[in-house]
């Protein structure tokens, strides 16, 4: 297997495992932001463009939304 394809797997993992330890929820929106970025890029590497551009699109507009929504809601769980 690519060593590329290991080490983006790797960060999806420490990616995941991170959502779990951060309290403030635009932390949290970030990395799942960077998340989706990855696994873009895993998809890419894959040589799967079409879900590779799905992916991104996605990851993108859901990461507009939970921005919006952790602005109006607050960053901090009460």
């Amino acid at each position: 297997m690519n060593p590329l394809i290991i080490l983006l797997f790797m960060v999806l993992l420490v990616s995941s495992l991170a959502i779990f330890f951060f309290e403030d929820l635009l932390y949290v929106v970030i990395i799942f932001g960077a998340y989706s970025l990855v696994m873009a890029l895993i998809w890419q590497q894959l040589n799967a463009p079409d879900i590779a551009i799905t992916e991104a699109a996605v990851g993108i507009g859901m990461t507009v939304i939970m921005i919006t929504v952790v602005t109006k809601v607050g960053r901090k769980p009460q």
